[in-house]
């Protein structure tokens, strides 16, 4: 007798043996027994999980010499035809290449004959919804008002392409996914009956594979049989399928706690050297992070595919993470993955990946960003505001401002802060800091006005866009400690957005004008503006874009080649 591959030798004969979709089966059986058989059935989910053995069980209960029976006897002319797929009644049809109004018109002239010897002429089509529209159409009738004793049973992966008029002549039903475990479960009792001798280790990388299809699972432990033998050890089924190993993955989360960049640049050349797959190692990457974000969130490690040794491992290193590093992790790894799969670089884009997690700062909760900005402003208020320092003197509010080349979050205080702060009680300041306040020299408006345009351009180097809204005010007012600015009444945008810059533009001018002040911006509400500025504002269009045209050699090409000129 020729060899007959595990999937088929344990395909179940009757709907007890079928597991894991009991709610399917159940409800069947309950139609037979009531006599209560639809026309149509629709059967969707993944791959391998029984759809089209069910379909199978449900023509020979229905044909069966003793049936309609919900125990069909597998003995008679009409079971074994069916289960040797050569019954005259149960037409098996793949959608996938029988798919046009032919082969559908074709199908309903069939309907004409009534079923012989069997008691239903049962049609199942796989793989559906790969007919065509047409062939959908040219169904719709027959599904509606089908012949008697006519049954059609429809298969397929993807339920959401079938027409929902086909759908709405159905009853559906939806098969579940197998678990790991579930699997592991089955193989072992497989491989006690083909006497198999394999380990714990092995099974979970083959439901692993399998990702929720008996079927798969079957057809996987077919190959590694014929590769190892009845011997089989997790590193032979870990070398076929080229599987790769855990510790790699606990390798990258040890780097990552290390910070170390070299290790990741090691590492990426080691997979690359042995030939993995970058694509495959980042999704079990995300895979192993995902183990570390359900230990961290306290729930049950057995939603975990792995070992128990590697359980005890997540658990040792759980509290190197917060959840929110977790999540980063994750995004990381998956933004990477996309990117090498489309890419023709795939090395390049791997090795960036893994620099951005061992790279990534610690994340802070939103809480306590709150909290650092209260204790800013506090300090911010407690300054005093009528002195000045050298040009080297940087505020103490301004040390604690959040450095903006990190990756964590930074926040600026809102144009509705204090217009102006509480001066520092004269008891908590230091003999340093007072000696340093009488010393200083009074700063004129005089001088600031000279040094404005160095302000100006300071600002630039940092925020362009924050350095034009600046160039729309002018200042207009110096003394106790606070810079005035007046903005024009068209520019409240501009103005906004220098407030909500304040920390900013204060730590600059403190580096150019040489004295700590207090940032206030003030409206022109009696249009003195024009009169007091010494530098044009950016609103005047037409003399900035003249200045451009004249410096600007690719401004001029382009008025030229579209005959271009100043409007408004």
């Amino acid at each position: 007798m020729s060899y007959l591959v595990l999937a088929r030798k344990y395909r179940p004969m009757f709907f007890a043996d079928v597991l894991g979709q009991q709610h399917v089966t159940h409800t069947l059986q309950n139609a037979i027994q009531q006599n209560r058989i639809a026309n149509a059935y629709l059967f969707s989910g993944p791959r391998g999980i029984g759809k089209t053995t069910v379909a199978r069980l449900l023509a020979k209960a229905l044909n069966c010499d003793q049936g309609p029976t919900i125990n069909p006897c597998n003995t008679c002319t009409s079971c074994i035809e069916i289960n040797e797929s050569r019954s005259l009644d149960v037409f098996e049809i793949d959608g996938a290449s029988n798919r046009g109004i032919d082969e559908v018109r074709n199908l309903r002239e069939g309907l004409r004959y009534a079923p012989h010897p069997g008691k239903y002429r049962i049609y199942i089509i796989d793989e559906v919804h790969m007919l065509t529209n047409e062939a959908f159409n040219a169904l719709l009738k027959t599904l509606e008002e089908p012949p008697a004793r006519v049954l059609f049973i429809f298969a397929t992966t993807e339920s959401h392409k079938v027409p929902a008029t086909i759908l709405s002549r159905c009853q559906r039903f939806d098969f579940k996914r197998m678990s790991h475990q579930f699997i592991v479960e089955q193989l072992q009792t497989m491989c006690r009956q083909e006497e198999i001798a394999i380990d714990a280790e092995s099974l979970r990388m083959i439901a692993l594979k399998a990702d929720g299809s008996m079927r798969d699972s079957q057809s996987i432990l077919d190959q590694i049989i014929a590769f190892a033998g009845k011997n089989i050890q997790a590193r032979d089924v870990a070398s076929l399928l080229g599987i790769i190993d855990q510790e790699l993955f606990f390798r990258v989360t040890d780097l990552i706690q290390a910070g170390d960049v070299d290790g990741a640049i090691k590492l990426a050349d080691h997979l690359f050297a042995e030939g993995f797959d970058f694509d495959e190692f980042l999704i079990g990457l995300a895979e192993h992070l995902r183990n570390f974000l359900v230990v961290k969130s306290g729930s049950d490690p057995h939603l975990i595919d792995c070992s128990e040794e590697h359980i005890v491992r997540y658990r040792e290193q759980i509290e190197a993470f917060s959840i929110e590093d977790l999540l980063r992790l994750i995004k990381v790894a998956a933004d990477a993955e996309n990117l090498v799969r489309r890419s023709s670089n795939a090395r390049l884009h791997f090795e960036v990946g893994l620099v951005k997690m061992v790279r990534m700062s610690s994340s802070v909760q939103l809480t306590t960003l709150m909290e650092q900005l209260g204790e800013v402003k506090k300090k911010s208020n407690s300054l005093p505001l009528s002195s000045s320092t050298s040009p080297g003197y940087k505020p103490s509010f301004l040390a604690q401002t959040p450095n903006p080349t990190t990756s964590r979050p930074s926040a600026a205080p809102s144009a509705s802060a204090p217009a102006g702060p509480a001066l520092i009680p004269a008891d908590a300041v230091s003999p340093e800091q007072k000696a340093v306040v009488e010393q200083a020299p009074a700063l004129s408006l005089a001088a600031v006005e000279e040094r404005w345009q160095g302000v100006l351009d300071a600002v630039r180097t940092q925020k362009v866009a924050l350095g034009t809204f600046l160039q729309e005010g002018w200042p207009v007012k110096v003394g106790a400690g606070q810079l005035e600015i007046m903005f024009g009444r068209e520019s409240s945008f501009q103005m906004n957005a220098v407030e909500n810059n304040r920390l900013l533009l204060q730590e600059i001018m403190t580096g150019i004008l040489g004295v700590p002040l207090r940032l206030l911006c003030v409206k022109d509400e009696e249009g003195i503006l024009p009169r007091v500025r010494k530098i044009p504002a950016l609103t005047d269009r037409k003399s900035e874009f003249e200045k451009k045209l004249r410096d600007d050699v690719r401004m001029q090409r382009i008025v030229q080649e579209f005959d271009a000129e100043f409007i408004k």
